[in-house]
């Protein structure tokens, strides 16, 4: 009883910390409203130096970088989340992940330092890979686009991995009181809520992101490695078998490939549009029946829900030729968030039966006339919190065009708006310009890139 006097009000204090959706929402602002301040980065810069939720912070950071321009700060950022992926999440000790399992069910998984997702570690490389194309740096912009391929290559293992460990939580999870009533129906009954929850997005049994392969199919176009190229397109084509757009640009890569003197061959514009923001996460709670002790209790618990967020154009016009939509990043954010949801349930789940259990034996023993039972309730009710914290800047959908290069560049919006005219394009070369739009009416950002 005296060490539950001691353990609550610290485990009050690391759950009134947990609460990221004005975190989220700052982000956000930051994106859609170019927050481009000297001092905003230095003060995400001291949160870094500090240890402060490295790969939240950094992820966030670094996008809000990208998105003013500031190429190498952008690579800062996003190299210090990266080092925490391979340091904190991907080579953690067995001894340490065991301490934050327990430590999380007794609180939640918001007070640990972010892991971040396996999409968001991909695509961290892809967009440090653009950072050094916009820098005309292809040497580091080769290594990480082979970094995001590797990543993405091991997505498959990762789910076997995952379904395996979703199976092993659940049987250990049997051992806990009254299994059949507090667990197994509870979880059946959460899950079904969850299928409802999800059925607005497209989840697949395999896990690939075509924008990393698309983006990296082009790096390796520019870059002149035109066999490389080719192959990586031809993944992204067969996907989209219909679309008339890969059909046209698989055969000018291919024509590439093939050529013995590609440099009398037409030069083209890639341009990739990046539009609105990808889906987020929000709160939601459930109150289910506990038994205990032949005694039917209710308890409640939070845990993370996909929300989707506000689109912006719903494609661009470059120099007439409409853009065309490959690749849905809403839907493969809910991949990976479908395949993890099992084990996030599970836990919950275990967590709520602990935590319940804790407070009926603080009620029966409570020698305070009721002050610790109040206690003990109130540290449940804050710690079933749910984590949402995510990476702000991923994007709603993307779309693609190829034109010829004329040397002229117009693009306009759906609506017909001129967005960004360029008139100085070395028609000699081939080109690439990526556009960022978060909202349709805000200021949006324009990366021309051509070596």
């Amino acid at each position: 009883m005296r060490l539950i006097l001691l353990v609550l009000p610290a485990l009050l204090l690391f759950s009134a910390c947990a609460n990221h959706v004005a975190d989220n929402q700052f982000y956000e602002k930051a994106l859609s409203n170019h927050f481009c301040s000297e001092s905003f980065f230095k003060t995400e810069q001291k949160r870094m130096d500090s240890n402060k939720d490295i790969i939240y912070t950094g992820l966030n950071a670094g996008a809000i970088a990208r998105n003013c321009g500031d190429f190498n700060i952008s690579n800062d950022f996003l190299d210090k989340a990266e080092e925490a992926y391979k340091y904190d999440v991907d080579l953690e000790g067995l001894g340490s992940k065991g301490a934050k399992l327990v430590g999380s069910a007794l609180v939640n998984e918001a007070v640990f330092d972010y892991q971040g997702t396996l999409y968001e570690r991909i695509m961290v490389n892809i967009y440090k890979g653009l950072n050094f194309m916009s820098l005309n740096d292809f040497e580091n912009a080769r290594v990480e686009f082979n970094r995001a391929l590797m990543r993405q290559g091991k997505a498959k293992e990762y789910f076997a991995n995952q379904i395996a460990a979703n199976r092993a939580e659940f049987e250990e999870a049997k051992s806990t009181q009254n299994f059949d009533e507090n667990m197994k129906q509870n979880y059946e009954n959460v899950l079904s809520q969850y299928d409802h929850l999800l059925k607005d997005f497209d989840t697949s049994k395999n896990f690939i992101n075509p924008y990393a392969t698309y983006t990296a199919a082009l790096f390796f176009f520019l870059d002149k490695d035109y066999t490389r190229a080719v192959d990586l397109l031809k993944e992204v084509a067969v996907i989209n078998s219909r679309s008339a757009e890969f059909k046209k640009e698989f055969k000018v890569f291919n024509q590439y490939a093939s050529s013995t003197n590609p440099q009398r061959l037409q030069k083209y514009i890639f341009v990739v549009y990046e539009s609105g923001f990808g889906a987020g996460l929000d709160e939601l709670s459930f109150t289910l029946p506990f038994i205990f002790d032949d005694q039917l209790i209710t308890s409640s618990f939070a845990l993370p829900i996909l929300k989707k967020r506000e689109n912006s154009f719903s494609y661009i016009l470059a120099n007439g030729i409409k853009t065309s939509q490959f690749v849905s990043f809403d839907d493969v954010i809910a991949t990976e968030f479908k395949t993890e949801l099992a084990t996030k349930i599970t836990k919950a789940i275990s967590s709520t039966i602990l935590k319940t259990t804790l407070n009926i034996a603080v009620a029966k023993n409570d020698p305070t006339g009721g002050l610790l039972s109040m206690a003990s309730s109130i540290v449940t009710a804050s710690t079933s919190r749910a984590d949402v914290r995510f990476w702000n800047a991923l994007p709603k959908f993307a779309s693609v065009a190829m034109i010829e290069n004329n040397g002229e560049l117009i693009i306009k919006s759906d609506d017909g708006r001129i967005l960004y005219t360029n008139n100085e394009i070395n028609k000699d070369k081939n080109a690439m310009l990526v556009i960022r739009s978060y909202l349709r009416y805000l200021p949006n950002t324009f990366y021309l890139i051509q070596p």
